[in-house]
């Protein structure tokens, strides 16, 4: 009795000094950008993987996202580049690109029902037998495509060749180390053994936790395969598991939702999207994982811009940064060094430009502007669309929108744009 007792009293202390650290040990703070900033007809699907239209790629840090035909690329120092059919000729005829990956000299894309088509940084070209496609990874120079009732593809930068089966949905490959599942987003675990895929079963294997597999991706900074569940994270190294996260031995992961997406950072920290079980419902919760303190950090609706009820996908630059994509808004939570062109013509989160009150509020808004020369006001529904615009900051009033949220982007006479939520009652 003693003794559990003494746990339970460490255990708060740990938790109590890992809060602490988590607010005061870090500099982070988050950007908010409306995708109209970028392009007047942008913004990602809110249902399905929306972390597979949307990648970083991390030779440069480039930001893409795919949105039906139209590709499109945010590079690092805040160009932003939209290639469509009308501008590249070799985009025609395509469906909806679905799947990202990168190698070191080339970014691929999957069309399901029409193939894989390849940038080499200047020109366009097809890639052939990528039709029923739905997955990428890369391995160096190497691209493997998952594809539905067909065999697999690899390609390299010499040429092509297929696989020996049809029935995986998702291929890893880390310095020719192979895992693969049965789903997309769910399924079976595989490991390739003498070129063949060798099915993988909780009930024989330690740390494997479970059989079922919604998300698995490699470190970027290691060898080390990570795997999500039912019960919580797995760990593999080579062909066998050693290792495992779970509400059980880290504090204050959430116990009743999956892990439905997450990234490594450099010193193996994790970040995580938590959900309920199916494309269509929307995550709830994203979370940080400090391994050395074991003690997770739970972002949500009270804590973020971010707003739970679209799709959510993370990404990870190489600085250190979270990006976040949620349809029409791209957030970004620095923690590392931060891009040079964060802070021109944003929709930031800084509540020290203004100050928007009640909120919520009923029908009348008033906006302290702090000494800013304010241009525009504009009231937007969570779609994005503009419903209400002022130039004064005099009698706003909100009386006929709907109850529900909203978002509020004030525009300065330099070009600066800031963005805060609004809930109407």
């Amino acid at each position: 009795m003693y003794y559990k007792k003494m746990d339970e009293i460490m255990k708060n202390v740990i938790l109590f000094f890992a809060l602490l650290f988590s607010k005061f040990g870090q500099a982070q703070n988050w950007h908010t950008y409306h995708t109209s900033l970028f392009h007047p007809y942008f913004f990602w699907h809110s249902y399905g993987y929306p972390y597979k239209q949307f990648k970083i790629n991390p030779y440069d840090n480039t930001i893409w996202f795919a949105h039906k035909t139209e590709i499109f690329r945010l590079a690092n120092n805040g160009q932003f580049t939209d290639f469509n059919e009308n501008n590249e000729p070799v985009l025609q005829g395509y469906y909806a690109f679905e799947d990202i990956t990168f190698t070191p000299t080339r970014t691929v894309l999957i069309d399901r029902y029409f193939g894989l088509v390849n940038y080499d940084g200047s020109n366009w070209s097809t890639i052939p037998n990528g039709v029923d496609g739905v997955h990428l990874s890369s391995d160096g120079d190497t691209i493997w495509c998952a594809r539905i009732n067909e065999n697999y593809l690899v390609n390299h930068p010499q040429g092509s060749q297929l696989g020996n089966v049809s029935y995986l949905r998702r291929i890893e490959s880390k310095n020719g180390n192979h895992w693969a599942t049965s789903g997309v987003d769910q399924g079976v675990l595989f490991h390739f053994q003498n070129g063949m895929p060798t099915m993988y079963n909780a009930d024989t294997i330690p740390f494997m936790l479970e059989n079922q597999t919604y998300h698995m991706k490699f470190s970027k900074y290691s060898d080390t395969l990570y795997k999500s569940g039912d019960l919580g994270i797995s760990l593999a190294v080579g062909n066998s598991f050693v290792d495992t996260i779970t509400p059980h031995n880290s504090i204050n992961m959430p116990a009743d939702l999956i892990v439905k997406e997450f990234e490594i950072d450099k010193n193996n920290n994790i970040w995580a999207v938590f959900g309920e079980f199916g494309i269509l419902n929307p995550p709830k919760k994203i979370g940080f994982l400090n391994r050395n303190l074991k003690t997770w950090t739970i972002y949500d609706d009270q804590n973020t811009p971010i707003v739970f009820t679209d799709g959510v996908g993370i990404e990870l630059d190489t600085l250190g940064n979270l990006w976040v994509v949620n349809k029409q808004l791209l957030h970004v939570f620095t923690t590392g060094i931060e891009p040079a062109w964060l802070g021109t013509s944003e929709l930031a989160n800084d509540n020290s430009s203004i100050v928007i009150y009640p909120n919520p509020t009923k029908n009348e808004l008033h906006i302290q502007n702090n000494g800013l020369n304010v241009e525009l006001i504009e009231i937007l529904d969570v779609n994005g669309n503009v419903l209400m615009c002022f130039s004064s900051l005099e009698n706003i009033s909100v009386e006929n929108l709907n109850a529900g949220l909203y978002f509020v982007l004030v525009k300065f006479d330099k070009g600066n744009i800031v963005q805060q939520k609004l809930i109407k009652e």
